[in-house]
C-alpha cells in the first residue's frame, strides 16, 4: 500500500470513529474505562498517543500485535502524518512524536517495556489495555476504538475551557507582572521563559525594523540544540541566516554540566557552519548563575561573566531583561506582544499549568 493510500485510510478510520464518538454510539466496559482514565490522567501524553496508534493499527490490520511486534505498523508514519492532522483539526492536545518517544526501540508493549517507563503504573495500564485490545472481536474493537476517540475529544473540550480571553494590554508594568508570574509559577520545563524571551525579541526587532529575525524560540525546550542544529535556545540572525547572537534561556542552575553541554553544542554548530562563536548570553535568574562566574558589579542587566575555554558566557538577569525590552517598545508593539503571548497560551499543546496561571492573572487584573 502506498503512503498516500495508507494515510487516506487512517484519516477515514479516525473520522468515522470521531463521528461515532460525537454521536455517543458506543458502550463502556467499566474495567477498561478505569485503565483508560489512568492513562489520560498522566502528564506524559505519549502513553495515550501510543494507545491510539495501537487501536487504529489493529483496525487497519487485524493480525497486528503491538504486544510482540510494535513496529510492524510503522508507528512514526501512522502518527506523525495523518493522526496528528486529525487531532489538530479537532483541537486535541498532542505531541509531535509522543508515541515514538514513549516506545522508542521497544520490541513490544509488554511487561519488560513497562518496567523501564515512568510512571511505571501508567505504562502497565497501557500493557493491560493492549492485551485487552488484542482479545477483542472486530465489532468489540470498533466499539473500544470509539471509546478511545471519545476520550480524546473530552480532552479538547477540557483544555479549551481553561483559556481566559484577555484584551491586549500596553501597560509595561502589567505585562512585566504577567511575564514574571508565568516564568515563576509556570516555567513548563523552560518552555515559558524561552517563548517569552523570543516573543519580546521578535517584537523589538519588528518595531525597530532592524532586519534581524529571531530563531529557536518556537522549539520546545526539550528539543536539544544539537538535534535542531542551532547553537543555543534562541538566536538573532541576519536575513541570510548568519547568526549574530546566541542565547541560552533558563530558570534552572546554569552550572558546570550545562556549560559543558552548551560549549559542545556551540562548537559543533561552528564546525558545521564554518563560524566562530565568541560569546553566549545566558538569560537567567541571579540564583542560577554559574558559581564560578565573575560578578561584574554595578553593570545594570549584565550580572556576571564566565570564560569557559575559548567561549565567554555573559549572564543577564531575566527579570531586568524582560522589563528593559518591554519599556523599549511603544504601546502598539506591547499590545502585539500581548496578543502573541495570548496565542501561545491558547495553543492546544501549551501546558495546562501555563493556561491556569494565565487565567489567574487575567482574573486578578479584572477583580
Amino acid at each position: 500500500m502506498s503512503k498516500y493510500a495508507r494515510d487516506a485510510r487512517v484519516r477515514d478510520v479516525m473520522s468515522r470513529l470521531f463521528a461515532k464518538a460525537e454521536a455517543g454510539e458506543y458502550t463502556v466496559d467499566p474495567r477498561a474505562q478505569r485503565q483508560l482514565e489512568e492513562v489520560f490522567r498522566t502528564t506524559s501524553w505519549g502513553f495515550r498517543e501510543i494507545l491510539l496508534v495501537v487501536v487504529v493499527a489493529r483496525l487497519l490490520d487485524g493480525s497486528y500485535r503491538a504486544s510482540t511486534a510494535l513496529y510492524d505498523c510503522n508507528p512514526r508514519a501512522l502518527y506523525e502524518g495523518p493522526m496528528v492532522d486529525e487531532l489538530r483539526a479537532r483541537g486535541i492536545p498532542h505531541r509531535k512524536s509522543g508515541p515514538l518517544n514513549i516506545a522508542k526501540a521497544a520490541r513490544g508493549l509488554d511487561d519488560a517495556w513497562a518496567a523501564q517507563r515512568r510512571p511505571r503504573a501508567v505504562a502497565q495500564r497501557v500493557v493491560e489495555l493492549v492485551r485487552y485490545i488484542e482479545s477483542l472481536s472486530r465489532d468489540e474493537l470498533e466499539n473500544f476504538a470509539v471509546v478511545v476517540h471519545a476520550r480524546f475529544m473530552d480532552e479538547a473540550t477540557r483544555v479549551a475551557d481553561l483559556f481566559v480571553e484577555a484584551e491586549p494590554a500596553s501597560d509595561a508594568a502589567f505585562l512585566f507582572h504577567m511575564c514574571r508570574r508565568l516564568v515563576d509559577e509556570a516555567p513548563d520545563a523552560g518552555n515559558t521563559p524561552q517563548r517569552i524571551v523570543g516573543l519580546l525579541m521578535r517584537a523589538y526587532h519588528d518595531e525597530l525594523q532592524t532586519g534581524l529575525r529571531v530563531g529557536g524560540y518556537e522549539d520546545r525546550a526539550s528539543v536539544t540544540s544539537t538535534t535542531s542544529k542551532k547553537p543555543g535556545d534562541v538566536t538573532e540572525e541576519q536575513l541570510d541566516g548568519t547568526i549574530v547572537a546566541v542565547y541560552e534561556v533558563t530558570v534552572k542552575p546554569f552550572a558546570e554540566q550545562r556549560v559543558r553541554e552548551s560549549y559542545d553544542t556551540v562548537r559543533a554548530f561552528d564546525a558545521l557552519s564554518s563560524t566562530s562563536t565568541a560569546e553566549v548570553i545566558v538569560i537567567c535568574r541571579r540564583e542560577d548563575v554559574h558559581p564560578d562566574a565573575a560578578d561584574l558589579g554595578a553593570t545594570g542587566l549584565c550580572v556576571s561573566r564566565l570564560d569557559f575555554q575559548d567561549l565567554t558566557y555573559l549572564f543577564v538577569d531575566i527579570y531586568g531583561w524582560m522589563m528593559s525590552k518591554l519599556i523599549s517598545l511603544p504601546p502598539d508593539a506591547r499590545r502585539h506582544f500581548h496578543e502573541q503571548l495570548s496565542a501561545y497560551v491558547q495553543d492546544i499543546n501549551t501546558s495546562e499549568t501555563v493556561k491556569r496561571v494565565w487565567a489567574e492573572i487575567i482574573r486578578d487584573a479584572t477583580d
